[in-house]
């Protein structure tokens, strides 16, 4: 509390007793935005500030590093930065040396913050870096860069600042707090499993909440376990900086060993977590909901819950998709189950959308770029993706491993093609849509997600995975060609879709939250009044 009063107090005197001239050359106002930044004993070197400054402007970008594991690290590096400041006491003469790196060590340490101190001190860095924003927001004046816009839309929801309606719903979330297994909601929320997250931080904030269990029409179970297993390190792992005489941990995340779940204990901490739901036994789970990202039960090929079966047969799943590797048809059931999309993150969401163009300026046929069975091992036995090869010199036709023009192919191609992964899904799917990109589905098990509310066959075309090849290539051909107007309309339907999978779309008429509550609706309206009470009578 201390800290942000200094800070506070570092901000507010100077954007209300000074007038800073915005014609003034930057060498001349350092100091009148307190942007110098020439270090001291008790601050830091002019060269840490500087590196500070070039993660300024990436603040917001939680995906830049090439594993898990190295993401953390990030941001630990951030929080022991702040750590050593808040220890010290010296928030104020921080400031007064360089206040927008101030601002940069707070923003870039909320993730990491969030794991080590909890939600309530995240939350009381990210509103102390905005107020110092506020206060003074001379950021070209300094000659440095952090985006505003992320302080508005993406991180108040993630760290739980942003309440919503529920989309009307009358219906009644019980939340649990699961502890450590939903620890990290900032750092969790990047990527495909970050579904986990966003589901959770909704109805957390949600009109839908109840305190009452006894008034709770469900009971939401957050568990950030896809995320979690993905922190597990390597042996010598790439890139990161290890603890001495440790060849996994780093030394700059605190207590990495207890950050990460061993797959070899999946099953036994996933008991754990069931027995320290109260409410559970009630009905035997039957009014409880599960969120399975990241190939369903299974995460990098590991079975996260075996038993399942045997301790929550009859909870709801929502899961990324239906038919998970190793687990075969008896891990959904349409009854109760819902597929549910996997997470974009909104950066990219956005950069994707830039290069959408209009059908008639569309150069390409179709596309795909990824993992291959000439890239990646875990691809070798994929057919569908080796078939796709034939494609790769064809013109018209954009065809291979990863390529940095990604997003822009997808954007000038008519459709894009959805093969089959290492599981059924893929987030190729997702993707398309924000590129208006028609799907062109290669994946005989992919069940879609939100049939009650999108009309798949209308946007999209589904192919049999195993004939991939020439027919298809002229059906294709033919559509673009002969039937223009077709693939116009189809586009267009796309375009008008692609808010039911963008997880920071709130409309009342089109969000993937939407689609979700009222699946939830449904599966509580339909559920059974009890199951095997164990005894009744006068």
């Amino acid at each position: 509390a201390g800290l942000w009063r200094l800070l506070l107090a570092a901000g507010y005197s100077l954007s209300q007793g000074q007038i800073i001239d915005d014609s003034m050359e930057v060498s001349e106002t350092c100091a009148s935005v307190l942007s110098c930044c020439t270090g001291s004993d008790y601050t830091l070197s002019p060269q840490i500030w500087e590196a500070v400054k070039g993660w300024g402007k990436n603040w917001h970008i939680r995906e830049l590093l090439d594993s898990t594991p190295r993401m953390l690290e990030r941001y630990y590096t951030f929080y022991n930065l702040f750590d050593r400041m808040r220890k010290g006491k010296l928030g104020e003469l921080w400031a007064h040396d360089c206040y927008f790196g101030v601002v940069s060590i707070l923003l870039n340490a909320v993730p990491a913050a969030e794991f080590e101190d909890g939600l309530e001190t995240a939350q009381a860095m990210f509103s102390q870096a905005k107020l110092m924003l506020a206060n003074i927001n001379a950021t070209h004046l300094a000659n440095w860069t952090i985006p505003l816009e992320p302080l508005e839309s993406t991180f108040p929801f993630l760290l739980g600042m942003r309440p919503n309606d529920c989309h009307h719903s009358k219906l009644k979330v019980y939340v649990y707090d699961t502890g450590k297994y939903s620890a990290g909601s900032t750092f969790c929320s990047a990527g495909q499993w970050g579904v986990e997250v966003m589901i959770h931080r909704y109805f957390a904030a949600s009109a839908c909440r109840t305190e009452d269990p006894d008034e709770a029409d469900l009971f939401l179970v957050p568990d950030y376990r896809a995320c979690h297993f993905h922190l597990a390190p390597t042996y010598l792992h790439k890139g990161l900086t290890r603890l001495p005489g440790d060849d996994f941990h780093s030394g700059i995340i605190r207590n990495h060993a207890e950050k990460y779940r061993r797959a070899d204990q999946a099953d036994d901490l996933f008991k754990s977590l069931l027995d320290s739901l109260q409410y559970f036994k009630r009905r035997r789970g039957l009014d409880h909901v599960f969120v399975f990202s990241d190939q369903g039960f299974i995460v990098n090929f590991t079975h996260t819950f075996p038993s399942w079966r045997d301790v929550m047969p009859h909870s709801i799943i929502l899961s990324t998709e239906a038919f998970t590797p190793g687990c075969g048809p008896s891990c959904f059931s349409p009854w109760k189950d819902v597929v549910i999309p996997g997470n974009l993150d909104l950066d990219r969401m956005r950069e994707i959308r830039q290069w959408n163009l209009p059908s008639s300026n569309r150069s390409l046929l179709f596309n795909f770029h990824g993992r291959l069975p000439v890239n990646h091992e875990y691809y070798e036995g994929n057919r569908v993706r080796g078939d796709l090869l034939q494609f790769s010199e064809r013109p018209g036709v954009s065809v291979g491993g990863f390529i940095e023009e990604y997003f822009e192919v997808m954007g000038s191609s008519h459709f894009c093609l959805i093969p089959e992964g290492t599981s059924s899904w893929t987030n190729h799917l997702y993707e398309s849509f924000f590129a208006g990109c028609i799907p062109f589905l290669l994946s005989d098990s992919f069940v879609l997600p939100f049939h009650d509310v999108i009309d798949w066959p209308s946007l999209s075309i589904r192919w049999p995975q195993n004939e991939v090849g020439e027919n298809m290539y002229l059906y294709i051909l033919d559509l673009v060609r002969n039937r223009p107007e077709v693939v116009e309309e189809m586009k267009l339907r796309v375009d008008a879709a692609a808010c039911w999978f963008d997880f920071y779309a709130f409309d009342d008429a089109c969000s993937p939250y939407r689609a979700i509550v009222q699946a939830l609706e449904k599966r509580s309206r339909d559920m059974p009044p009890y199951l095997y009470p164990e005894q009744w009578g006068p």
